[in-house]
C-alpha cells in the first residue's frame, strides 16, 4: 500500500510534482551558447552559469565526488570547476591536449575520466591536481570513432563509452583492464550515439540516438529491447528528474517522458527562452540549502539477510543507489545490486572475525578482505551470553547489536539482527572506494 500511494502522488498532477522539485535546478549546455540554468520546478529561466565567456562548447555537466560542479568546455579543451550550491566560478581542473575534443566525463577512485571525440579515446586524470595518469585504454578500441558526452559509469562499476560516429557503444572494466563491444554498431537503428542513462534496477538502460530522433532501450547484455521514444529533434542529454520524469535534451530544450513508456509530459525548459543554441546535455543539481556539506562524506551501506551455521554467519549481500534525500526522494531511482557476501566467524560472546568477497561479474568489485572485530556496546544480550558461557549461548541472540573493528577501523562497523525464525540481518557501515 505504501508503494502504491507514493505512485499515485506522483502521478496525482504537474503541482504536487513541482512541489517536490523546487528545490533543483536544470543545466542545460549549449554547444554554441553555454550552460545554462532553469528551474527544475517551473522551466523558468535563471542565468548563465558563466557569464565571462569561460564555457565555449559546452558538453557533459557532472557533480564530483568532492560535491563541485565539473563542465567539458570542448573548445578550450579545459574541464571547468564551480561551486555547486553557489555556481562560483573555482577554476580549472584539467587541461586536456590541443585538438582532444572533450565531450563526456566521470569519477572513479579520485580520477576524472575524459572522452575526445577527436581523440578516440579516453584520458584519465587525477582529480586532485588536474595531472594526466594516461589512457584508459587505447585508442579506437573496439571500432570506438568519436566518444561522445554520454560516458558513464555503470552500477556494475564498469564505464561505457559511446561512439558518435561508430554509431556504437563500448564498455571498459577498470579492474581487469578489459574493454569489450557492448551495442554493436546501428543496433536498434543506434545512430549517432549520445547520452546515455541507467533505468532503475540496473538491468536496462537508455541510448539517445540524435541522428534519427530516437531514444533507444537496451539490455544490460547490450541486446536492443525497443524504442523509448521517437520524432524528437536531435536528442543528446539524459537524465531523471526529481519527480521520476525522464529528461531528454533536443533542439527544443528539454522535454519530460513517462520513465516506464517513455510518453512526453510536456516541455519543461524552453531553449529559446535562455537562448540555449544547440543542446547537449542537460543535469539536475540541488540548490543551495543550508546544509553543512562537510558532513557529506563518503559514507556507504551494505546489507543482506543470510544463514547461520553453529558460531558463523554467512550473508549475501546488496547495496543501492540512485535516491535523493528529503521531499525528492523517489523509490523508483532506486537501483539496487548484488554486492558480494561477509563472513562472521564468533570467537566469543565480544569478538569475531569479520570476512567480505566482492569478487567477479555478479559484484561490486570492492575486492576481498577482512579484519577482527569487537562489541562496540555490551548489551544485555551480551551479559547473557557471558553468564552462560560461549560455548553454552545457542540462541544467537547474543550476535544482536553493533559490532566494529577496533580503533584501527574507527568510522565503520556493522548492525546485527536476528528474525524470529533465526535468520542473521547483518549491515555494514563502511564507505565509498
Amino acid at each position: 500500500m505504501v508503494r502504491l500511494s507514493i505512485l499515485l502522488a506522483l502521478l496525482a498532477g504537474p503541482l504536487l510534482a513541482q512541489a517536490q522539485s523546487c528545490n533543483h535546478r536544470l543545466l542545460v549546455s549549449g554547444y554554441f551558447s553555454s550552460v545554462h540554468v532553469f528551474d527544475a520546478c517551473t522551466g523558468a529561466y535563471e542565468r548563465l552559469l558563466d557569464d565571462q565567456n569561460r564555457i565555449r562548447g559546452a558538453q557533459a555537466t557532472r557533480l564530483g565526488p568532492d560535491g563541485k560542479l565539473y563542465v567539458v568546455s570542448e573548445d578550450t579543451g579545459q574541464i571547468l570547476r564551480y561551486n555547486a550550491a553557489t555556481l562560483a566560478y573555482e577554476g580549472v581542473a584539467v587541461t586536456l591536449p590541443a585538438n582532444f575534443g572533450a565531450t563526456g566525463l566521470d569519477f572513479r577512485n579520485g580520477e576524472i575520466f575524459v572522452g575526445g571525440y577527436n581523440y578516440d579515446g579516453v584520458q584519465r586524470y587525477r582529480l586532485s591536481d588536474g595531472g594526466l595518469i594516461g589512457d584508459a585504454f587505447a585508442r579506437n578500441a573496439q571500432g570506438l570513432n568519436g566518444p561522445d558526452n554520454g560516458l558513464v559509469f555503470g552500477p556494475d562499476g564498469r564505464l561505457y563509452v559511446p561512439g558518435f560516429d561508430s554509431d556504437s557503444v563500448i564498455r571498459f572494466d577498470p579492474v581487469s583492464n578489459v574493454v569489450s563491444g557492448f551495442i554493436a554498431a546501428r543496433a536498434g537503428t543506434l545512430d549517432e550515439t549520445r547520452g546515455i542513462l541507467f533505468e532503475p534496477g540496473g538491468t536496462t538502460l537508455l541510448v539517445s540516438s540524435e541522428r534519427n530522433g530516437k531514444v533507444l532501450r537496451f539490455g544490460t547484455s547490450g541486446n536492443f529491447i525497443g524504442d523509448f521514444a521517437t520524432g524528437l529533434a536531435r536528442p543528446t542529454g539524459l537524465a531523471y528528474h526529481p519527480d521520476g520524469s525522464v529528461l531528454i535534451t533536443h533542439v527544443g530544450g528539454v522535454s519530460k517522458h513517462d520513465p516506464a513508456t517513455g510518453a512526453a509530459r510536456g516541455l519543461l525548459a524552453d531553449a529559446s527562452l535562455g537562448g540555449v543554441s544547440g543542446p547537449t546535455w542537460v543535469t539536475v543539481i540541488p540548490k543551495a540549502s543550508n546544509v553543512d556539506t562537510a558532513q557529506v562524506g563518503t559514507q556507504y551501506w551494505i546489507a543482506g539477510l543470510g544463514n547461520a551455521s553453529g558460531r558463523t554467519l554467512i550473508v549475501d549481500a546488496g547495496s543501492a543507489s540512485g535516491a535523493t534525500f528529503g521531499s525528492a526522494f523517489n523509490p523508483a531511482a532506486i537501483a539496487r545490486k548484488r554486492w558480494g557476501s561477509f563472513r562472521i566467524d564468533f570467537t566469543s560472546c565480544t569478538e569475531g572475525q569479520f570476512t567480505w568477497q566482492s569478487s567477479g561479474a555478479d559484484s561490486a568489485r570492492f575486492g576481498d578482505g577482512g579484519y577482527r572485530i569487537e562489541r562496540l556496546i555490551v548489551n544485555e544480550s551480551t551479559q547473557r551470553c557471558q553468564s552462560v558461557g560461549f560455548a553454552n549461548a545457542n540462541d544467537l541472540q547474543w550476535i544482536v547489536g553493533t559490532w566494529y573493528g577496533g580503533s584501527a577501523r574507527d568510522g565503520e562497523g556493522l548492525m546485527i539482527d536476528k528474525t524470529a525464525d533465526g535468520r542473521p540481518f547483518v549491515a555494514w557501515f563502511t564507505h565509498r572506494p
